[in-house]
């Protein structure tokens, strides 16, 4: 019989280089051969550790005669550890989320919630790599108040240098298919990062001398926290003096929408929306993303607006202010609540609301069969290729009960019918932001005088 084989017992050093695997390999290091091809990249590393760092893995190795790895993925990659770190995450979400909820509800608490200004981001990314890089090529910030809608924006090609090697094929497939931006040889990208990320900070500095924090949706979050960073080191290898602390923030806009709908009246259930992934459904709707002025020019020139940084931001500012000012009592201005197409003073008719208490004599608009609800809210007009289901559902039954009775017009002041038979009169005085004062703004028959409207043809 062949002699049996040696089973080799663990030590403090082998413990190390267990533990060690998985972040050396997170920090793009490749070990095909196993701990054989640790043991030369932990040596030194083991060799630095104090004589009482090393007693604890040494005591560690006493526990059991066997070296025993954990379970892997087929990438390598221990299971507990992912575990581990997937708790992470959320328990950092959770975080968020109740940051996020304590600044909105500070802010309704000192009656400034309407005029605070909330910094929404979007970057475009040249590719994603398996060692978690995002190096970006377009960036796109809105400065943004319910009552002032969009103050102010920044948008800038940035230049996502030099790609790992092997990702040049994966970065081609990914630009074609998404922003067209190609990830070398664009006369466009900026390669001042020091310029950008000033800018960035320019734009969210507080009075207090700290910054406010940046809005992603929650599928970018991950890669917002990685381009930030890499704004940061590209920025001190261009300039050795630059400030290597990283002063960004990342919070989830959607947590932020949720809150805002919420606080417009927090004893209305049907303000709240039923979770954050709800709100994922009205960003990615893009009810306003074909609007005209939406993309930037080398954008709309390639006819691809969609998948522009300015387009996602531009929509994100505007799909809040469409679902929550009307219910904190506030104007629509063109270009800053709602694209001017949609807001067009020549052609806008205000919808008045239904009034929440009906007269007791007054017939109900509504049928009682639910077959012959929704044929009330399927004969509504909808504006063509603009507004989705779910905001039609939302508002079909009292744009249905007051379709027939257009009312005066008001520029800029919300959403209404586009009646293309008739020009209206316009308004001489300026429209300001905020809620419109009782002198300037026309009366309505019936409820705020404020609301969603769709297209009607010339015939």
């Amino acid at each position: 019989m062949p002699p049996k084989k040696k089973t080799q017992k663990a030590n403090g050093f082998m413990m190390f280089m267990i533990e060690m695997r998985p972040r050396l390999e997170s920090d793009g290091h490749k070990f095909p051969g196993g701990l054989m091809d640790v043991h030369p990249v932990c040596t030194p590393l083991w060799n630095n550790l104090t004589t009482e760092q090393k007693a604890v893995y040494n005591q560690r190795a006493k526990g059991g005669p066997m070296i025993k790895e954990e379970k892997l993925d087929t990438r390598g990659v221990p299971l507990a550890w992912k575990e581990r770190e997937e708790q992470k995450k959320i328990i950092e979400k959770s975080q968020v989320f109740q940051k996020i909820e304590d600044l909105v509800a500070y802010l309704h608490g000192q009656g400034t919630l309407v005029n605070h200004y909330f910094h929404l981001a979007h970057f475009n990314i040249a590719v994603s790599t398996d060692e978690g890089e995002y190096p970006p090529c377009e960036m796109a910030i809105v400065k943004f108040s319910l009552a002032d809608g969009i103050a102010s924006c920044i948008h800038e090609f940035v230049n996502p240098g030099q790609l790992r090697l092997g990702y040049a094929y994966e970065a081609g497939l990914h630009s074609e298919k998404t922003h067209k931006i190609p990830a070398t040889g664009f006369n466009l990208f900026n390669n001042n990062y020091v310029a950008i990320t000033n800018s960035i900070k320019r734009m969210l500095k507080q009075q207090d001398g700290g910054y406010a924090p940046l809005f992603f949706v929650d599928e970018d979050r991950v890669k917002a926290i990685y381009i930030l960073e890499w704004l940061i080191e590209k920025s001190c290898e261009l300039d050795n003096g630059y400030e290597k602390m990283n002063p960004f923030k990342t919070y989830s806009l959607n947590k932020l929408f949720y809150e805002l709908r919420r606080y417009a009246d927090l004893d209305d259930p049907r303000l709240r929306f039923t979770s954050t992934s709800q709100v994922s459904e009205y960003f990615g709707n893009g009810v306003f993303q074909f609007s005209p002025n939406m993309a930037c020019e080398w954008h709309e020139d390639q006819d691809n607006v969609t998948y522009c940084s300015l387009t996602k931001v531009k929509n994100y500012a505007y799909t809040i202010a469409d679902m929550c000012c009307e219910h904190y009592d506030l104007s629509l201005l063109p270009n800053r609540h709602v694209p001017a197409s949609i807001a067009d003073e020549h052609r806008y008719v205000v919808m008045p609301k239904a009034d929440k208490v009906q007269d007791a004599q007054q017939t109900p608009v509504m049928k009682e069969d639910d077959e012959d609800e929704e044929e009330a809210i399927e004969s509504v007009p909808r504006l063509p290729n603009t507004f989705s289901k779910i905001v039609m559902k939302s508002v079909g039954p009292r744009v249905a009960a007051n379709f027939g009775k257009p009312q005066s017009v008001l520029p800029g002041a919300g959403r209404g019918i586009l009646a293309g038979a008739s020009p209206m009169k316009l308004i001489s005085e300026p429209i300001t932001p905020g809620p419109p004062s009782q002198e300037s703004a026309p009366s309505t028959p019936a409820g705020r005088g404020r609301g969603r409207g769709f297209l009607l043809s010339d015939d």
